[in-house]
């Protein structure tokens, strides 16, 4: 399988089955990210004990790519610290922004950063990690 065919299979699997698109019972931080360009809209619940992310929703209503980043950053970063889901966070997009692959990211995460390869869809995939890296530093 080609790496666009595996590209466009994760984000339709994604943005049809969002995983962790559920509100939390224990809420520590919250954010609500809206791109007005495209009518993306992303609710983002996160659960922070002890410098550990503990759990994160990410309720998005949006197009495919921000409702697949959505979902595949939370999967990627429930359990861990604070300061490796910053550096996760701005290692993805950074690479997003300056066309550069991912070296130490997991599959999934490799694969969504080929969005690079549609620049008009950059902002889309990076809503819900702007909005998660703004809680994880602000808060």
């Amino acid at each position: 399988m080609s790496l666009d065919a595996l590209y466009q299979d994760v984000i339709l699997e994604h943005s049809q089955s969002p995983r962790r698109a559920e509100s939390l019972k224990i809420v520590t931080d919250s954010s609500i990210a809206k791109n007005p360009l495209c009518g993306d809209m992303v609710n983002l619940e996160v659960h922070i004990e002890d410098e550990i992310v503990k759990n994160i929703a990410c309720i998005t209503n949006g197009c495919a790519i921000s409702t697949a980043a959505g979902s595949i950053m939370a999967m990627e970063l429930v359990g861990k610290t604070r300061l490796a889901a910053i550096e996760i966070v701005d290692e993805f997009i950074e690479a997003l922004k300056e066309n550069k692959d991912l070296e130490s990211s997991s599959e999934e995460l490799c694969i969504l950063s080929k969005v690079q390869n549609y620049p008009t869809r950059i902002k889309c995939a990076v809503l819900p990690w702007n909005a998660l890296r703004d809680i994880l530093v602000n808060n």
